[in-house]
């Protein structure tokens, strides 16, 4: 209410003053005499002072010298005793406002020794902010330490499922299992504790700042820290792992149980070993080997490495088995089978499309059968039983890697369209010489000509790289002209294909203990130990 209205004691008597503006009403006038202990006042004059708010000086009242009073200081001290504040009521009569050594006498008998503020004080002894409580003394605060914290630089949070984006759906066999790490890669970081400062109350009290602790970063086996121990990385490449509250680095990653919707699909960088079974739509990808105990069912399993299938393949037309190196099991049914080395496979291989670099084997059971579908292998494929007595089309190729054909046919067509491009690029060179050498070039033809010219030394590395590629290629395929055959120990039944070198021979009778290969053009018959 300060500076809405006033009062003004004088030896001619009491007089109020009311402000135009401001929000005053009778009550709090009354109530201001009535604290200063005015009673014998004129209310009809103090209701139109009110009323009419002029901001002049009225008469409501004589002065009584024995009303006089000096001016008061109330105090008040927060709960936590950082804050005290003060407020000063004015005298009643000619006596004067407090001065900043009386205000800072009476903080004292109070205890208030500290953060006094005498910038305030002299403000209120100059009749500043009267009858308001004003901070005077403010305590320095605690400033509590922290403790260290461990900054993950890997996402441990990924064992969740994740949103497949439509809706509240979730892709339950993408479930992030594995945390893949490469050596080198940084997984925590650690940021020190602070150490916190003391603060002090308006007393003088001191308040003691909490300690920040210190945390070790969780190295566990297959991780390293940096010398100042404040950051920790992988030692080798693998997948992480916690355990004991520790990060674990390990090179191998292990399957309990099955590969299904508890576990979801599998991708490492290094081998995989799954105790169980890998179910129909799931995956497994492994940066090495790959081996399963259990059966594989319609699922796309790849590896680096080779293949070891302990139970072996029940595709059902679905499933999809790629390894760069040799490829193990039982028997394949009804998937399509793609190996960098060589197939080895004990009983069976049903309806399958099984392609091999090096050497397809279907032996060590007394069934060591291939049935249907198509096997093509790079050298040989050897086996105890070839078709059966159903007359099943089944289809053997040996002779050249797949893959090399595949390759092959894919680098034709890239150096057919560098060559284009290289072709478009010296004709636009030679045009753009030929104004060189006339002077007709400009800024901008000049900035095309730099273009293209280093377009074209480019285009040159790229056709010599795809070159030298396509010439290694003919050289292992013209090599691979030289082997070929296909070798039954049992029964080679009719309606079997046979493909060695691009030539065809079908089997009309049922062959016992023979070898196909070819001979002076041709694909000949020979004995199984030929």
């Amino acid at each position: 209410m300060e500076g809405a209205f006033r009062l003004k004691v004088t030896d001619e008597g009491i007089f109020l003053a009311v402000a135009p503006e401001g929000d005053v009403t009778l009550s709090d006038v009354v109530a201001l005499l009535k604290e200063r202990r005015i009673e014998d006042y004129d209310g009809q004059v103090v209701a139109k002072a009110v009323q009419d708010r002029t901001g002049e000086m009225v008469k409501i009242a004589d002065r009584k010298p024995e009303l006089d009073r000096p001016a008061e200081v109330e105090i008040k001290i927060s709960e936590d005793a950082m804050s005290c504040s003060i407020r000063v009521i004015p005298p009643l009569g000619p006596l004067p406002l407090p001065s900043v050594e009386d205000l800072e006498r009476f903080l004292k008998e109070h205890g208030v020794v500290e953060g006094v503020k005498r910038q305030v004080l002299e403000g209120l002894s100059q009749g500043m902010h009267l009858r308001q409580w004003v901070e005077v003394a403010r305590g320095r605060e605690v400033v509590h330490g922290k403790d260290a914290v461990i900054n993950y630089k890997i996402d441990l949070q990924r064992l969740k499922p994740k949103e497949t984006g439509e809706g509240s759906r979730v892709d339950m066999k993408d479930l992030g299992t594995v945390i893949n790490v490469l050596k080198g890669q940084e997984l925590a970081e650690k940021l020190p504790p602070v150490q916190g400062t003391d603060g002090i109350t308006v007393m003088g009290k001191p308040v003691k700042a909490q300690v920040g602790k210190d945390k070790n970063l969780p190295a566990g086996p297959g991780t390293e820290l940096s010398e100042d121990r404040m950051h920790l990385y992988a030692a080798q490449d693998g997948h992480v792992s916690v355990k004991d509250g520790k990060l674990c680095v390990s090179p191998i990653f292990e399957v309990k149980g099955d590969v299904d919707y508890g576990v979801g699909n599998i991708q490492f960088v290094g081998p995989v070993v799954v105790h169980g079974s890998v179910r129909e739509g799931f995956s497994v990808k492994a940066g090495g080997d790959l081996f399963v105990e259990g059966v594989v069912e319609g699922a796309v399993l790849s590896c680096e490495g080779a293949m070891n299938l302990k139970v072996g393949v029940r595709g059902t037309g679905k499933a999809v088995l790629e390894a760069k190196g040799d490829i193990r099991c039982p028997y394949i049914d009804q998937a399509k089978v793609v190996s960098g080395g060589d197939v080895y496979v004990s009983e069976a291989i049903t309806h399958s499309l099984v392609s091999a670099r090096g050497t397809v084997v279907v032996q060590g059971s007394k069934k060591g059968q291939i049935v249907g579908g198509r096997v093509q292998a790079g050298v040989e494929v050897v086996c105890e039983t070839l078709g059966s007595d159903m007359g099943t089309r089944t289809e053997v190729v040996v002779g050249v890697p797949p893959e090399l054909m595949e390759e092959r046919k894919r680098l034709t067509e890239a150096l057919k369209e560098l060559k284009g491009k290289m072709a478009e690029v010296d004709t636009n060179l030679g045009y753009l010489k030929k104004m060189e050498e006339r002077n007709l070039l400009d800024d901008q033809k000049r900035a095309l000509m730099v273009r293209l010219t280093r377009a074209k030394f480019q285009l040159q590395g790229q056709i010599s790289i795809s070159e030298g590629r396509l010439k290694a290629i003919e050289e292992e395929m013209e090599r691979s002209k030289s082997v070929g055959k296909v070798r039954v120990k049992g029964v080679c039944h009719n309606g079997v294909v046979v493909s060695i070198r691009g030539m065809n021979y079908i089997v009309r009778d049922d062959q016992r203990f023979v070898t196909f290969l070819v001979e002076e053009g041709e694909i000949r018959i020979k004995p199984f130990d030929y």
